[in-house]
């Protein structure tokens, strides 16, 4: 059984979003000596709990079957949106082949599919691909905190420190409005 779950930020009105995901660390080969992963929020809170771990361990053992692609059509045929990995990553080859048949194969649903992957010469060889289908938006993961850092080729996303936020509007960078100090926006809703 496809295991999908509500992403609270995800909430947006009139659309039906849920989210696919792995368990963080353990499928993140792309996370060694990362400053981002090094305070990941997919490591704290609600995301330590066994109910929550379980899900994604079954997540991670069920792509390996034979008839994922079927049953992850199946399971999001009804919906408007996925995100792919609020917590892990696109951890194979594997995985990354059969979820651009996935996306191929859905071309109804809006994926969002942030990834740290690219980084993998052999992920990225099928992540490429999957960046050109029209119903994906594939965001490489930025790998530091602040703007004073320099991201690899390919990135357009950053994680900006507080301090960061002046710097950031100047240069016409757009913040998630959920990450503005004293916003009381908390979810995706108006994006």
């Amino acid at each position: 059984m496809i295991k999908l779950s509500n992403t609270s930020k995800m909430n947006i009105k009139g659309k039906r979003v849920r989210s696919w995901s792995l368990e963080a660390g353990i499928s993140c080969p792309m996370s060694k000596d990362v400053e981002v992963c090094k305070t990941c929020y997919a490591l704290k809170g609600m995301y330590r709990f066994p109910v929550v771990k379980a899900v994604r361990q079954h997540n991670r053992d069920d792509y390996k079957t034979h008839d994922f692609v079927d049953r992850m059509i199946a399971a999001c045929s009804k919906l408007d949106m996925v995100r792919l990995f609020d917590s892990g990553d696109c951890e194979t080859k594997e995985l990354a082949l059969k979820l651009e048949e996935v996306i191929t194969k859905t071309p109804n649903i809006s994926w969002w599919f942030p990834t740290r992957m690219d980084k993998s010469a052999s992920v990225n060889s099928v992540l490429s691909r999957i960046a050109l289908l029209p119903n994906v938006a594939l965001r490489p993961s930025a790998d530091n905190i602040g703007l004073d850092k320099p991201e690899r080729a390919g990135v357009n996303s950053y994680v900006i420190r507080q301090s960061d936020i002046p710097m950031a509007i100047a240069k016409g960078i757009n913040i998630c409005p959920v990450t503005l100090p004293g916003s009381t926006q908390k979810s995706c809703n108006t994006c």
